[in-house]
């Protein structure tokens, strides 16, 4: 999660995540399995974590450089609600199919450092863009029956 103090990629001033394990695989982290609810019929789910721990680096390139940070915390909430009609997708061409649904989404965050504190506005007053919940099947997965 990050903080901008001016259009997305401009005067960034928070980089909230976990590090970069040696693995590589960066941006990622556990969560427990009872913060995720999702119902593909109904076209909900809901995501809720508190207390996560992250650390603060303050800029993407200082975070993906591994460079000086603070300990972080953040909690958010996130809640999908069908925006439109269950659609099946089906590449052949490139091994993917998928039955997907248009969302909305509501989002609530906090991000604190031992310095700082950030509150995000009530979830009723955020609006996305474009989301979309589902299940695919791809690669060597796809002729598999799902």
């Amino acid at each position: 999660m990050d903080l901008f103090t001016g259009p997305v990629g401009s005067g960034q001033v928070h980089d909230f995540n976990p590090g970069i394990p040696p693995s590589g695989l960066f941006w990622t982290q556990p969560i427990s399995e009872d913060a995720l609810n999702v119902n593909l019929q109904q076209g909900t789910a809901s995501l809720e974590v508190a207390d996560l721990d992250e650390e603060d680096y303050h800029n993407l390139s200082n975070a993906l450089h591994d460079g000086p940070s603070e300990p972080a915390t953040v909690a958010y909430k996130m809640r999908w609600a069908p925006a439109a009609p269950e659609m099946k997708v089906t590449d052949s061409v490139h091994d993917f199919t998928g039955r997907f649904r248009l969302t909305t989404v509501t989002i609530e965050w906090t991000a604190e450092t031992p310095t700082f504190k950030f509150v995000s506005d009530p979830a009723k007053t955020s609006n996305n863009v474009r989301s979309v919940i589902g299940r695919e099947r791809n690669g060597v997965f796809f002729s598999q029956d799902g």
